[in-house]
């Protein structure tokens, strides 16, 4: 039932979050009781263009990534994983992370 949703969601989200923290990226959020379990906001890193690191994810890794909004707008990037996301698509996403962020001057 609706339990084994939201156990689902929180087992993703953390893996989210400690993939995000593996590859040296900062989160916007970084205490665990207030994070989603729907969506990771990640800082951008220092000298790392948004859109151009998007805009690669998307064209080159099929990996499509949200924007900040408001006044973060450029300041960070989203990862969803609401709905049917499997551990797999978090795996991708990740595995996409470490051949662009590198392309787009991320060395941590």
């Amino acid at each position: 039932g609706m339990e084994n949703v939201f156990g689902r969601h929180a087992t993703i989200a953390q893996m989210t979050r400690d993939g995000v923290r593996e590859l040296g990226l900062e989160l916007l959020v970084a205490d665990e009781a207030y994070a989603s379990n729907t969506v990771t906001a990640i800082k951008m890193p220092d000298g790392v263009d948004q859109k151009t690191f998007m805009g690669k994810m998307r064209t080159e890794q099929n990996v499509v990534l949200a924007g900040g909004q408001g006044k973060m707008s450029a300041d960070i990037f989203r990862i969803g994983h609401l709905g049917a996301v499997e551990k797999s698509d978090i795996t991708e996403v990740m595995d996409a992370l470490k051949v662009v962020l590198p392309q787009v001057g991320f060395n941590p």
